[in-house]
C-alpha cells in the first residue's frame, strides 16, 4: 500500500491529490497539532524540572604562572626511560586521559559511595529521613518490579553501592569536547540547583584525589624499591645511577604532594542557571505540536489511500462482471 496512488488520465496528480486531501482534512490537522501541544503541556507538568550544572576542565598546566610545574623531571637519552611511561607513543596514557575515563565511574564511584550526603542527593526517593535508613522506593512501578524479581527468586537493591552510584552518574553526566581541543565541558542535571553544583564538585574532587593517591602509591613503591637495591649494591657506577634515579623519584613524590589540581585544571568552575533549564518548554511544546501535525497528516494520507484502493477494487470487480 502506498500513500500516493496513480489516477486515470485527466484526473489529479499525486501531489495535487495529496494537497487536496490535507486541505479537506484541515480539522484533523488542527486536532493533531492541538493534541500534540496538550500532550507536551501535560508531560511538562508531570516531569520534575531540573537544573544543569556545568564546568569546563582541561589538562593540568605544566608551565605558566598558574601551573603546578612538571612532576616528571625532563631527562634525555637512556636516563629518561627510568621515569617515562613504558610502551610506544600510541600506548602512553596521560593523567588527564585517566581523569576523563574514571570521572564518576569505577574506583571513583566506590569512593563516592562512602559519602552519605552524596548518596542521599543521588537517591532521594530511597532515603527515609525520619527513620534514618534506606528503603525501597514507593510507587506502583517499583512495586511491580519487586514483584517480578521475587517471582524469579531475586531482590531489589536497597542500600546503594559503588555500582549503583556509577549507573546513576552515567545517566546524569555528559562530557562534551570543546572546539576539537583538549578541554571538556561536563554537565550534570538535578532537581535541586545547590545539589547539582555540589555533586559535580564532589565528583571532580574525588576523581583528582584518586589519581593523586594512585600516583603517590606508585612513587612510594618505586622509592622503596630503589632504596632496597641501593642497600644491596656495592658497585660505584650502579650506586650512582640508582642514586640519581632515587633523586628523580623523590622530586616526583614532592610534586605529587603539591596542593594544586593533579590531573585536570578547572577552567570554568561549576555553575548553573538561577532557574530550571530542563526540559525547555520553548523547544518541547512547538516540537510536540509539529509531531502531532505530521501524525495527523499521515493518518489522512493513509485514509485517502485506503479509500482509493477500495474504490479501485470495486471498479475492477464490476468490469469483470
Amino acid at each position: 500500500m502506498t500513500l500516493g496512488l496513480q489516477v486515470p488520465d485527466g484526473g489529479e496528480g499525486d501531489l495535487r491529490s495529496f494537497v487536496r486531501t490535507l486541505s479537506d482534512g484541515w480539522r484533523w490537522l488542527l486536532a493533531g497539532f492541538a493534541g500534540g501541544l496538550a500532550l507536551a503541556v501535560g508531560a511538562l507538568w508531570l516531569v520534575t524540572p531540573a537544573y544543569t550544572a556545568t564546568m569546563v576542565i582541561g589538562p593540568t598546566a605544566r608551565v605558566g604562572s598558574a601551573a603546578m610545574g612538571a612532576r616528571v623531571p625532563a631527562l634525555s637519552g637512556r636516563e629518561s626511560a627510568a621515569v617515562a611511561e613504558p610502551g610506544a607513543g600510541d600506548e602512553s596514557l596521560s593523567d588527564y586521559a585517566r581523569y576523563l575515563e574514571l570521572f564518576g565511574t569505577g574506583p571513583v564511584a566506590a569512593r563516592l559511595a562512602r559519602e552519605p550526603a552524596l548518596l542521599r542527593a543521588l537517591f532521594p526517593e530511597r532515603w527515609d529521613g525520619e527513620a534514618g535508613r534506606w528503603r525501597p522506593p514507593p510507587g506502583l512501578l517499583p512495586a511491580v518490579k519487586r514483584m517480578l524479581l521475587a517471582l524469579v527468586g531475586r531482590e531489589d537493591w536497597v542500600e546503594p553501592d559503588g555500582e549503583r552510584v556509577a549507573r546513576a552518574l552515567r545517566d546524569r553526566l555528559v562530557i562534551d569536547m570543546l572546539r576539537s581541543g583538549p578541554m571538556r565541558r561536563i554537565t550534570l542535571r538535578h532537581a535541586d540547583r545547590a545539589t547539582a553544583l555540589d555533586l559535580i564538585g564532589w565528583i571532580a574532587s574525588a576523581t583528582d584525589a584518586h589519581l593523586r593517591m594512585e600516583a603517590a602509591r606508585r612513587s612510594a613503591a618505586q622509592i622503596a624499591h630503589i632504596k632496597a637495591r641501593l642497600a644491596a649494591i656495592t658497585v660505584a657506577e650502579h650506586r650512582q645511577a640508582l642514586s640519581d634515579l632515587l633523586l628523580d623519584q623523590e622530586r616526583v613524590a614532592m610534586m605529587i604532594g603539591v596542593d594544586l589540581p593533579f590531573a585536570a585544571d578547572m577552567v570554568q568552575p561549576p555553575s548553573a542557571a538561577a532557574l530550571p533549564d530542563w526540559p525547555n518548554p520553548a523547544v518541547v511544546v512547538p516540537l510536540a505540536g509539529m509531531v502531532g501535525l505530521v501524525a495527523a497528516g499521515f493518518v489522512l494520507s493513509a485514509r485517502h489511500a485506503l479509500r482509493e484502493s477500495a474504490a479501485s477494487d470495486g471498479l475492477s470487480a464490476e468490469d469483470r462482471r
